[in-house]
């Protein structure tokens, strides 16, 4: 059995619901081993992926944890927890009602869910206080927009039934901040960090440092600490109250005087021999995200923006992990009650430049966008939440590389040849295929044409689907004009053994996909960062208008997860959840849009990512 369960809540695990899934995971366990949310392990797009951490020091991931069978699977059978039917059952109606996204259907669930375990009289709490706690969290994050008062109701009572589980402190801190009480909500983080266990340590901690700085806005109002449910330890909250003890009789006193200097140097001397205890070591959370200053904003053609950040906290940077030179960090806006706007991005700029200061990012901005309008609007010298660097792919395990990327992809495009042909010294062959609209619409031209000069096996194809291209004949070693949108042709100049990357809208990945398998190359071969249209949906061209992935039922929205701050990256064994993935040919996406704390249903991007994934510099 592993002594720790690890749910990595990076953001593309996090796009398939990873959220959810390690509450999912943490109540099926039931105590028997510690579940931690934690950052990327290094399986982008095979998600949500976990790890099961032993104390042999063997470490296992196990890839695609997808469904509730892939989820009891995982516990019972990988993790060898026993789980009792009754967990098992109740367990079962929580992961459906997680995922529920008609209201009336998931309120219909949580009373079935509460009838089973015998209601919520005193009986069921005092029989099942973390399963009938774990029930009213639910139920307190789905209220907290409508009915507030039910919401900190069941949040109060969730905290009293399981005071040491620190999802009660964070619900009860939700709804005492929607409530109003910020002070009072900083008390529930508070005991959270105390609890320290299945929490995200430096979120937690941003969060309070956001409440306490709420709080000293707020009137100040003699509450009760009772009416609260927060304000005292989990381990307070818990034990009983001790009842007063009766006064031992003192001794009767030595009536003879004692000389006052003798007695005083005996007390000096009996102190000094006393031992000093240490101080308690608080314990250092790295931030989650530091802030960087907009140093200027460009305008790069209709749509698009460089954005150039710098910091001067290079202590804080000097700490961070390091995450290779094929990666992309988030910008954070902050929300209240847990619910943050977070982006991803990939970087013009090179990560020893980040090292130094410095990160340059190209943003597409999309008009009804969450996070584009709102970084388009910022001016020099305004602050912008950055998160540590995020390893997107691992160049070593490229020798060679098929990149085919759209638009505004070019980022990672630009990163990932770079990364490849970086790490293996140029000796490697590198094909990008970079799909455009217009010739206008193609951004970095210079860029691409000094890697042509300097790595002779690299070879860059623009594909074009609408207006003209430029001379048909490019001069030797420049990058080829192709008129239309890319074909089995384009990739068919590359070598069959080479690996691949695709990266941009829904059609573009989805045809990269068939031209993958028409041309026989292996399908493991291929890793793509981004949505495909679900299965049994109507063929999607490259640039297929919004109106018409509507009409294919082809929703671009769904919520963006808590990015959580990566940690050390280890070399472990890697295993695929026994049942497929339900979602294209692969199985897998990258990152989604908004975060909503009650349900994560990792579906599609929205308009916001229409373009791209977050993990580019086009998402919004």
């Amino acid at each position: 059995m592993p002594t720790k369960i690890n749910v990595c809540l990076n953001a593309s695990c996090s796009s398939y619901g990873a959220q959810s899934l390690v509450r999912d995971i943490e109540e099926l366990a039931n105590g028997e081993c510690d579940v931690e949310e934690w950052g990327c392990l290094g399986r982008c797009g095979k998600g949500p992926n976990v790890e099961l951490a032993f104390s042999s020091g063997e470490k296992r991931i196990v890839e695609g944890v997808v469904d509730w069978k892939n989820t009891l699977a995982l516990v019972r059978d990988e993790a060898e927890c026993e789980v009792p039917s009754k967990v098992k059952k109740l367990c079962k109606m929580k992961y459906e009602i997680r995922r529920a996204e008609d209201p009336a259907k998931r309120n219909e669930k949580l009373q079935k869910a509460f009838d089973f375990l015998g209601g919520e009289d005193t009986t069921a709490a005092a029989a099942e206080p973390m399963l009938l706690g774990s029930l009213l969290i639910l139920r307190s994050k789905a209220l907290l927009k409508d009915q507030l008062a039910d919401a900190l109701k069941d949040a109060q009572k969730a905290a009293e039934l399981a005071p040491t589980w620190a999802q009660s402190q964070l619900a009860l801190a939700a709804a005492l901040e929607a409530s109003g009480r910020a002070g009072d909500g900083a008390k529930a983080l508070k005991a959270a960090l105390d609890i320290g266990k299945g929490i995200n340590k430096a979120s937690v901690k941003r969060a309070l440092t956001r409440l306490e700085r709420k709080a000293k806005e707020e009137p100040v109002a003699p509450v009760a600490a009772e009416a609260t449910g927060a304000g005292t330890s989990p381990a307070a909250a818990a034990s009983p109250k001790k009842k007063p003890t009766a006064k031992k009789a003192s001794a009767p006193k030595d009536k003879a005087k004692k000389d006052p200097k003798v007695d005083s140097k005996d007390k000096k001397l009996a102190k000094a021999a006393e031992p000093v205890a240490p101080a308690p070591v608080e314990e250092e959370i790295l931030p989650d995200f530091l802030e960087w200053k907009i140093d200027s904003v460009r305008i790069l053609n209709h749509d698009c923006i460089s954005i150039l950040l710098k910091s001067g906290d290079m202590k804080s940077i000097a700490r961070q992990p390091d995450a290779g030179n094929a990666w992309h960090i988030d910008i954070l806006k902050e929300g209240e009650m847990g619910n943050d706007l977070k982006r991803s991005y990939t970087p013009v700029s090179s990560a020893q430049e980040y090292k130094e200061g410095t990160l340059d990012l190209m943003i597409k901005v999309y008009p009804k966008g969450k996070m584009t309008p709102y970084l388009a609007g910022l001016r020099p010298g305004s602050g912008v939440l950055v998160s540590a660097p995020v390893r997107t792919l691992d160049p070593a395990e490229y020798p060679g590389l098929v990149m085919i990327a759209g638009g505004s992809a070019v980022t990672i495009a630009i990163q990932m040849c770079q990364a490849v042909l970086s790490h293996h010294s140029g000796g490697v062959a590198v094909h990008l295929a970079l799909c455009n609209k217009t010739a206008a619409d193609v951004l970095y031209q210079d860029v691409f044409e000094g890697m042509l000069e300097k790595f002779p096996s690299f070879h860059v194809t623009h594909c074009i689907s609408s207006g003209s291209v430029p001379v048909p004949d490019s001069p030797p070693g420049r990058a080829k004009w192709q008129s239309g949108r890319i074909n089995a042709s384009t990739l068919s100049v590359a070598e069959l053994n080479l690996r691949g990357v695709v990266s941009g809208p829904m059609g573009l990945c989805q045809a990269a996909v068939d031209l993958w398998a028409e041309l026989g190359r292996k399908a493991d071969d291929l890793a793509v960062l981004d949505e495909l249209p679900p299965p049994g949906t109507a063929s999607v061209s490259p640039e297929t208008p919004v109106a018409a992935k509507v009409a294919a039922n082809i929703v671009e929205e769904s919520p963006l997860p808590q990015q959580e701050t990566m940690q050390p990256q280890a070399t472990a064994s890697v295993t695929k959840a026994k049942l497929p993935s339900p979602r294209g040919p692969f199985g897998f996406n990258i990152f989604c849009s908004i975060f909503e704390p009650f349900a994560c249903r990792g579906r599609a991007i929205d308009k916001d990512d229409a373009e791209g994934p977050a993990v580019r510099a086009s998402a919004g």
